[in-house]
């Protein structure tokens, strides 16, 4: 089997579109204010860099971030989740969120003037526990439809939250339409971390809650600049909203950017090889031990910002995630241990597959002894039994 199979972006434009705007530093200033407003329940990541690996491969810089500290969620999707339901309230109240703070949202005042709401998401996980945990700080309710063979560790962060979990016998994708269908039923709000279904305005509160990590990491990075920028993608929403930040920011510098996916669930890479500029959705189990990128239909917000600044796309087999958890829990020399989810960890194992096993690759992607990489590490280990089957057993 191929570890990785590569697909050149054939409709890369550089062009700012009306979704790239959604990510002006306005906007994602606005966004940090009111997630600063959190107080305690908001902390910065920290942006690691790794010397020692770099210096094994043979480039200048290695960063990253590591959502695993993001509160006590353990992954980015805390930014979105809760700005989303945040946005949702304010609607229903009629009010900005520009105007109110996070302790306006969970005030009595507020909880009366709503009644009783119940905030719908479909998850494998850590966007269904941001949903469930915004959901009971404002003193609401929340219901997650997950795929099957989730984790019994993220079924039960969300129900600790206070949250109810339905448990299907389908995919994430499938969750996402029965969410969107039983919504309009029930009378709930969806909160939906992509616009293939529902509310599209939903979705893009989501994507625009994760451009906090971006802008983080850019005061982080302080002049430097990077040369590469590596993105998984599930339905790419994460994805778009770090390019999205990245491309307003630094517009001409912006760094090379290449998306990743598992082999399984590769609808990134399967829209990357058509020509016409369409995403394309894929079917089947999707059964890779990346669930966080376990999607088979693409975010069409996301995709219009992919579409035109992406490099490329990359298919990758799982054995590179967790060789990529395995190198970042036993770090090189003085360089600091991260502990990264299998949906974190694939851009620091593919990174050292290429530069070591694929030269050619790492020739056409531009990476050499000057290049400062960049990538993600969206979640902790919050699949704790399988955090320890792959780095302590070698899964």
């Amino acid at each position: 089997m191929d570890y990785i199979k590569y697909a050149l972006n054939k409709n890369k434009t550089s062009k700012f579109i009306k979704e790239t705007e959604l990510f002006s530093e306005d906007q994602i200033k606005r966004v940090y204010k009111f997630h600063a407003s959190m107080g305690e329940a908001y902390n910065q990541t920290p942006l690691v860099n790794l010397d020692a690996f770099a210096h094994s491969l043979k480039v200048s810089k290695f960063f990253v971030k590591d959502e695993s500290k993001r509160g006590d969620l353990k992954a980015f999707k805390l930014l979105g989740g809760a700005y989303a339901v945040a946005n949702c309230i304010c609607k229903k109240l009629n009010i900005d969120i520009d105007d109110i703070d996070f302790n306006y949202l969970k005030s009595e005042h507020v909880k009366q003037k709503l009644g009783n709401l119940v905030f719908a998401a479909a998850s494998d996980g850590n966007h269904g526990k941001s949903v469930a945990w915004a959901a009971n700080e404002f003193n609401q309710k929340a219901i997650v439809y997950m795929p099957k063979g989730t984790a019994q560790d993220r079924i039960d962060a969300i129900e600790n939250l206070g949250g109810t979990v339905i448990v299907s016998d389908h995919t994430y994708d499938w969750c996402v339409r029965e969410v969107d269908r039983l919504a309009q039923e029930k009378g709930w709000e969806v909160v939906l971390d992509t616009a293939s279904k529902g509310d599209t305005q939903v979705a893009t509160w989501v994507m625009q809650g994760y451009s906090t990590m971006g802008w983080e990491v850019i005061n982080q990075l302080k002049s430097t600049i990077p040369t590469h920028m590596f993105l998984q993608a599930g339905v790419g929403s994460m994805a778009a909203a770090m390019i999205a930040v990245f491309a307003n920011h630094y517009k001409n510098n912006c760094p090379r950017i290449y998306i990743l996916e598992p082999h399984k669930a590769a609808c990134f890479y399967a829209s990357g090889i058509e020509s016409d500029g369409k995403a394309y959705g894929i079917k089947g189990e999707m059964d890779s031990i990346m669930a966080g990128l376990s999607c088979g239909v693409p975010n069409p917000i996301a995709w219009e910002i992919i579409r035109n600044f992406a490099d490329g796309f990359f298919s990758c087999d799982d054995i590179l995630t967790a060789n990529g958890m395995r190198i970042l829990a036993n770090p090189l020399g003085n360089d600091e241990k991260i502990v990264s989810g299998e949906s974190g960890a694939i851009g620091t194992g593919f990174i050292d597959y290429i530069m070591k096993n694929q030269p050619s690759i790492a020739d056409e992607l531009g990476l050499d002894t000057d290049s400062k990489i960049l990538v993600f590490s969206t979640e902790g280990d919050t699949d704790t039994q399988n955090y320890t089957d792959i780095v302590w057993y070698g899964k």
